[in-house]
C-alpha cells in the first residue's frame, strides 16, 4: 500500500509538472524567441520481487526545450540578410526620389540654361537675354549643389545610422554575456544536464536581434555559452565577456567611417568589406556603391559640363571685345593621404581630359621602386615607375618624396557638384562673339568665300591669335596658290601653298576654309574682331555644348539620364531583394514556429490529458488509502 501511495504521489507530480509547463506555454505564446517545453517523464526503477519487477511510478527527468539548431541558424541568417536588404532599398529609394523629381532633378536646370543660350544666340547684344542666360547658370550651379547637398546629408544620416547600430549592438552583446555568466554559474546543472530553457531563449532572442544589427555569428560552447564574432572573425563575446564596438575613420580614406572592436584594450579594425549582413552591412554596401557612385556621376557631369563651357567660352569674345573666361567654377579632385604616410609625401592630382574622367575612385600606393594606382571599382590595377601619369583624365604628380608604404585614396569627381559654381557676375562677360573676322579684298574679282572661320581649341590661346594676316591668291593658268602674309610689313610668312577648294587653312591658332574660285591678287584679311557686338559665333558654340559629349557617356543629358537610370535599377533591384529576403524569412520563421512554437489547441489537450492523470493519479491515492483504512479496521 505505501508503494501505491508513492506511486500515485510521482503520478501527480509528474501531472503537475505537465500542467506547469503547459501553462508556462500557454503564457509567453506571444514572447518572442519563446520554445515551447515538454515534461519528459521516465518511469522510476522498478522493484525486483520473486514475482518479477515490480514498476514504483514516474519521475519527471526534465523539462524539454523543443528546439532545433538548424531552424534557429537559419532565422539569424535570414534575419541578418533581410535588415541588410531593408537598409540597402530604404537608402537606394531616397537617392532615386532625389534624382528623378522633376521639380528639383538637374535635367529642367540644364535644359533652362540651354533653352537662354539659345535666346543669346539669336540677339548676342541684347543685356535681357544675357542676364537671363547668367540667372540659369546660377540656377543650374545651385541645382547641382543642391544635389550633392542631399547626397551628403544622406551620408550623414547614414553615418548616425551606423553609429546608432553600433550603440545597440553593444548593448545587446553585453546582454549575451550577462546570459553567458548567469547560465555557466547559476542557470545549468551540468551534474544531471539540466538547462534553464528560458534564459536559453532569451539568449537566442538578444543573438537574432545582433545578427540583424551587425551579422554576428554564433558559435554554441560545450559549457552552454555562445560566444560572437562580426567580420572575418574578431570576438565580440566570449563567454561571459563582450568586447565594445566603436566607428573610427578609414584607414585608406578617413572621410568613411570603418567599425573596429576593442579586444584587450587593443582596438582592431574590422574590414568593411567582410560587414555584408544586418542593418550595418546594407548601410556600408549602400554608402560604398549608390551613394559614392551617385555622387561621383553628378561629379563627373558638373565637370564635364563646366570645363566644356569654359574651354567654348575661353574661345570667343565678350561684349567688351576681351577674350572670354570661365563660365563655371569646377573645383579639383579630392586627395586624401593615408594618416601614416611620411611627412613631406603628397600627391598634386588636376584634369586633364574632363571628358575621359570615370565615377570610381582610385588608389594610390607606393612600395619604394613602384607606384600601383587602383581602380576601387573594378578593382583593375596599373604600375608605374615614375609620376607624373595622366591616367582616366586625371594628372597625377608627386608634390613631395613619397615612402615606401604611402598610400593616398584619389576621388577625382566627388566633391565635382559641390563646387560647382558660377565664375562671372557680369552678363557682358560672355563671350558670344569670335575673336577673329575675316575681311575680304575691296578689289576681289572671284567667286572665293571664307567659310568656317573658327578658333583652334587650345589652352592658352596662342598670343598672336587675333595678329592680322592676309590670304593672297595667285592663279597662273590653271594653278593657284596663296601666301599667308603681314600685312603690316607685307612679309610673307608662308608662301607658295596649293589651293584646293574647302580644303582647311590654319595659321596663329585659327581655322579656315575658302569656297569657290580666287582670282589672281584677290585675297582675305584675317584680324581681330573689332565689331563683335552682334557675333553669335561662339554663342552658337556655346548651346550646341548641350548636344556635346562632355563625359564618357556622352552629352550631358544623355550621362544624367543614364545616372537615373542606373539608380532606378539598382532601387528595384534593391526592393526586389528586399521583398525576397522578407518572404524568406517569414517561411523560415513559420518552419521554427511550426517546430517550436505554442499551438494553443495542442496545449488544450495537453491540459485535459494532464488533469485527467492528475485526477487518476488522486484516485490511485485514495484507493491506497482505503485499502490501508481497510486493514486498520480489521484490528478494532
Amino acid at each position: 500500500m505505501s508503494s501505491l501511495i508513492g506511486i500515485g504521489l510521482s503520478a501527480l507530480r509528474a501531472a503537475q509538472t505537465g500542467l506547469a509547463t503547459t501553462g508556462h506555454n500557454i503564457a509567453n505564446i506571444n514572447t518572442p524567441g519563446f520554445s515551447r517545453q515538454q515534461a519528459v517523464l521516465t518511469p522510476s526503477n522498478a522493484l525486483f520481487t520473486g514475482a518479477g519487477f515490480v514498476g514504483q511510478g514516474v519521475t519527471v527527468s526534465t523539462v524539454r526545450r523543443v528546439y532545433s539548431d538548424y531552424l534557429t541558424q537559419s532565422l539569424r541568417d535570414s534575419t541578418a540578410a533581410n535588415e541588410s536588404a531593408g537598409a540597402l532599398a530604404a537608402e537606394t529609394s531616397r537617392v532615386d526620389g532625389y534624382l528623378a523629381d522633376s521639380s528639383s532633378n538637374l535635367s529642367s536646370a540644364s535644359d533652362s540654361f540651354f533653352a537662354a543660350a539659345q535666346t543669346v544666340a539669336t540677339n548676342p547684344a541684347d543685356s535681357a537675354s544675357r542676364q537671363t542666360l547668367l540667372s540659369t547658370a546660377r540656377t543650374l550651379a545651385a541645382r547641382f549643389n543642391d544635389l550633392d547637398s542631399r547626397l551628403r546629408a544622406q551620408g550623414a544620416d547614414v553615418d548616425r545610422q551606423i553609429d546608432d547600430t553600433v550603440t545597440k549592438a553593444n548593448t545587446l552583446a553585453q546582454q549575451v554575456a550577462a546570459l553567458n555568466r548567469t547560465i555557466l554559474t547559476d542557470g545549468r546543472d551540468a551534474t544531471n544536464n539540466q538547462v534553464p530553457n528560458d534564459l536559453l531563449d532569451q539568449r537566442d532572442a538578444l543573438v537574432q536581434q545582433l545578427a540583424g544589427a551587425i551579422g554576428a555569428t554564433a558559435l554554441p560552447q560545450s559549457d552552454g555559452t555562445v560566444n560572437l564574432f562580426v567580420g572575418n572573425g574578431q570576438p565580440l563575446v566570449v563567454g561571459g565577456a563582450a568586447n565594445r564596438l566603436a566607428t573610427v575613420p578609414d584607414d585608406q580614406d578617413t572621410t568613411k567611417k570603418q567599425l573596429a572592436i576593442d579586444v584587450n584594450g587593443q582596438v582592431q579594425r574590422v574590414s568593411t568589406a567582410q560587414v555584408t549582413d544586418g542593418t550595418v552591412g546594407g548601410l556600408f554596401k549602400f554608402r560604398d556603391t549608390v551613394l559614392a557612385q551617385s555622387a561621383n556621376a553628378l561629379g563627373q557631369i558638373a565637370i564635364g559640363l563646366g570645363s566644356a563651357l569654359n574651354a567654348q567660352n575661353r574661345l570667343g569674345q565678350d561684349l567688351n571685345g576681351n577674350p572670354g573666361g570661365d563660365l563655371f567654377g569646377v573645383g579639383s579632385p579630392a586627395v586624401v593621404a593615408k594618416p601614416t604616410n611620411s611627412a613631406g609625401s603628397g600627391l598634386a592630382v588636376s584634369f586633364a581630359d574632363p571628358t575621359q574622367l570615370t565615377t570610381a575612385d582610385y588608389r594610390l600606393d607606393y612600395d619604394g621602386t613602384n607606384y600601383t594606382l587602383t581602380n576601387q571599382s573594378d578593382r583593375t590595377s596599373r604600375q608605374f615607375a615614375s609620376l607624373p601619369q595622366t591616367v582616366d583624365g586625371i594628372r597625377i604628380a608627386a608634390t613631395g618624396p613619397l615612402a615606401a608604404g604611402d598610400r593616398f585614396t584619389i576621388a577625382p569627381t566627388r566633391n565635382g557638384a559641390r563646387d560647382f559654381a558660377a565664375a562671372i557676375s557680369d552678363a557682358a562677360r560672355i563671350a558670344t562673339a569670335a575673336p577673329i573676322a575675316s575681311t575680304t579684298g575691296a578689289a576681289n574679282g572671284g567667286t572665293a568665300t571664307v567659310t568656317s572661320l573658327a578658333v583652334v581649341p587650345a589652352s592658352p590661346l596662342p598670343a598672336a591669335l587675333r595678329t592680322p594676316v592676309d590670304i593672297r591668291f595667285h592663279v597662273s593658268g590653271t594653278t593657284t596658290t596663296y601666301d599667308l602674309v603681314d600685312p603690316s610689313t607685307d612679309t610673307v610668312l608662308s608662301g607658295a601653298n596649293a589651293y584646293t577648294a574647302g580644303a582647311p587653312i590654319s595659321y596663329n591658332g585659327w581655322s579656315l576654309a575658302v569656297d569657290g574660285s580666287p582670282a589672281d591678287n584677290d585675297r582675305f584679311t584675317i584680324g581681330p574682331n573689332t565689331s563683335g557686338t552682334g557675333d553669335n559665333r561662339n554663342a552658337l558654340l556655346l548651346a550646341a555644348v548641350q548636344q556635346q559629349a562632355v563625359t564618357r557617356v556622352g552629352s550631358v543629358q544623355d550621362t544624367y539620364n543614364g545616372l537615373v537610370g542606373q539608380v532606378g535599377n539598382q532601387t528595384n533591384e534593391a526592393a526586389s531583394l528586399a521583398t525576397t529576403q522578407s518572404n524568406l524569412l517569414t517561411q523560415v520563421q513559420d518552419d521554427r514556429d511550426a517546430v517550436s512554437g505554442v499551438n494553443l489547441d495542442e496545449e488544450a489537450v495537453n491540459l485535459q490529458k494532464y488533469q485527467q492523470a492528475y485526477q487518476a493519479a488522486s484516485k490511485s491515492i485514495a484507493t491506497a488509502q482505503a485499502m490501508f483504512q481497510a486493514v486498520l479496521d480489521l484490528f478494532n
